[in-house]
């Protein structure tokens, strides 16, 4: 009888061990299971930086091509003198 009791007290200890594990284990898988989340909103936010980044490139590059032809105007203008001269002296020879 008294080696049935200390089974019974054994089997006790360890369902409240075991109990006690479970419940570790389920923190765990809280723990990464928020883990999960916050890095689907980190790939959100990064999947929409990247997005800003291709328009911004884009922006940039018109940018670029309307400076380059504002120069190749400011060019001709910058000639236009010459040009006006040369002219000038041409008809009034």
């Amino acid at each position: 009888m008294e080696n049935e009791n200390r089974i019974v007290e054994l089997l006790a200890e360890s369902l409240i061990k075991f109990d006690s594990l479970i419940e570790g284990h389920n923190a765990l898988i809280e723990g990464q299971k928020a883990l999960i989340e916050g890095q689907k909103n980190t790939n959100q936010r990064l999947d929409r930086v990247e997005r800003e980044i291709v328009k911004l490139n884009l922006h940039t590059t018109e940018n670029t091509r309307a400076i380059f032809k504002l120069a190749t105007e400011v060019e001709n203008i910058a000639h236009l003198h010459e040009r006006v001269t040369k002219l000038e002296k041409e008809v009034y020879k």
